[in-house]
């Protein structure tokens, strides 16, 4: 058998990326694995033999006609067609895209046209349309991203596109020896996007405070980008100096760095997902711009600080809280209500305050899983669900009315409306989107067909999402308070 997987994404993901080959390689033990990157990230692949070819794609060389002054189309198709074919040629058994975007979806059906490859993750149908052709793939369009209820981590994510199920001899490093830890905290002070860590003032304050109650090497990393901001951070005179190593390192020493250290600290990025693959303990720092739970770190004995914004906390309090973590004690009482513990890297995260989204995340879990239905969270739901199943019901009528003549142009004007109405509902009641989401995902999930057999599909999902709402519906709708606009809901 032979795997194509293709994680065009940024370095982070890549190693990600890392557990679920070597799942895919233990399930398949035979298996030719193979996996595409782009070129510039090349050097995040893993190294421990899990991979059969290594492929990489020049984006630069491929995407460059096209920002010229005069754009060449032709020139940049030429070169992508050209690779797809080489792909294509080594007619892969399996293709499994990772990477969540467009170019992907595009380019995996290149390399699967014409072939009898299973695939799974985004590619496109006959007619140039996304498709989405396995659950995995359908559960991160509908549901994950930052604000949404997903409280699955990416790599597990990785691994449900995949088919897999991930252990722990799946995170290993490839390494025959356990490197010693050395008496050194990592502070890492950048990330892909700056909102996604603290400013450099604020990293002063947690590296003065980490001098003062670390007695060993305080070792600050990052990318040339962040050279100026370590600068400023090394620039003060208290006696003890950290270690600048900010621009000064290859990947591959800071991944030997990250192994060896007893903590890093730091926002959402690269070295988090690194860490998790060494199992260094990680304090991270997640602020509103990320999910916590989707790019977390994994690795045992990790703490993730769950903040609104860097002046939540002090400087100090997180000093302490990393020489805490070094020594094994408990947590900082003022950070308590922040903190979200990691038990290990195949456990789910432990909130030790329980956030908001629970029911959706709930809900989730028994639409996608399997798992009980929860209760409903309000009376408002109810309404709310009420006029859901109406809208349900009412487009399942001009359903029925467009398999008697397709071309009734009332049905379908109808069928335009009902799908506004439903963005009115859960704008209402935002705890109806992930049922809402979920339901437009399957509808787009179905082919080109005839539109006899459109309008069959079609129907059979409206049918699915009566069905969920009837488990909440069919006990008895409960006496609702008057709700402020009920009557305007009543109208449509």
């Amino acid at each position: 058998m032979k795997i194509l997987v293709l994680q065009l994404a940024r370095l982070g993901d890549i190693y990600q990326t890392w557990p679920v080959l070597r799942a895919l390689k233990r399930a398949n033990p035979g298996a030719e694995i193979h996996l595409l990157t782009r070129s510039k990230f090349a050097v995040a692949a893993p190294k421990d033999g899990v991979l059969t070819r290594h492929w990489l794609l020049d984006t630069r060389s491929v995407l460059e006609p096209l920002i010229d002054e005069k754009p060449a189309l032709d020139a940049s198709l030429e070169k992508l067609t050209s690779f797809s074919s080489q792909l294509r040629a080594e007619n892969f058994d399996r293709v499994i895209n990772l990477t969540f975007s467009p170019f992907s979806s595009y380019l995996t059906r290149e390399i699967t046209q014409n072939t009898a490859a299973q695939v799974s993750g985004y590619t496109r149908f006959e007619d140039g349309y996304l498709s989405i052709p396995d659950d995995g793939s359908a559960y991160f369009y509908a549901q994950v991203g930052v604000g949404r209820a997903n409280r699955l981590h990416v790599t597990d994510l990785f691994a449900y596109v995949a088919g897999v199920e991930l252990t722990e001899e799946d995170w290993s490093t490839g390494q025959t020896t356990t490197p010693v830890r050395e008496e050194k905290i990592l502070v890492h002070i950048g990330a892909s996007v700056a909102g996604k860590t603290f400013s450099w003032s604020k990293w002063l304050q947690v590296v003065k405070h980490l001098l003062q109650a670390y007695e060993g090497e305080v070792v600050l990393i990052g990318s040339k980008e962040e050279v100026e901001q370590a600068s400023k951070i090394t620039g003060f005179s208290s006696g003890r100096e950290p270690v600048n190593l900010v621009g000064k390192t290859s990947l591959d020493e800071l991944f030997d760095l990250i192994s060896r250290a007893r903590l890093l600290i730091g926002g959402d990025s690269g070295p988090v997902q690194i860490a998790s693959i060494t199992g260094t303990p990680v304090l991270n720092l997640s602020l509103p711009i990320v999910s916590f739970w989707e790019t977390g770190p994994r690795s045992k004995g990790s703490r993730i600080l769950t903040l609104q914004s860097e002046d939540e906390v002090t400087g100090q309090d997180i000093a302490i809280e990393a020489v805490n973590m070094v020594h094994d004690r408990p947590t900082v009482a003022t950070l308590s209500p922040f903190l979200v513990r990691v038990p290990g890297r195949t456990l789910p995260y432990i909130e030790m305050r329980p956030q908001a989204g629970a029911f959706d995340w709930e809900f989730l879990r028994a639409l996608y899983m399997s798992e009980p239905f929860p209760l409903p969270p309000s009376d408002l739901y109810i309404l709310g669900l009420t006029r859901l199943d109406e809208v349900n019901t009412l487009a399942r009528e001009q359903i029925e009315s467009l398999r008697v003549n397709a071309q009734n142009k009332t049905a379908g004007a109808i069928l335009d409306r009902a799908d506004e109405i439903m963005n009115q509902i859960t704008d209402r009641v935002p705890e109806l989107a992930p049922l809402v989401r979920w339901f437009r995902t399957e509808r787009m999930r179905i082919g080109p067909m005839s539109m006899e057999n459109l309008i069959t599909a079609t129907d059979a999902i409206h049918a699915r999402m009566a069905d969920v709402m009837s488990l909440y519906l069919d006990s008895g709708t409960p006496a609702l308070p008057q709700d402020p606009g009920s009557e305007k809901v009543e109208e449509r």
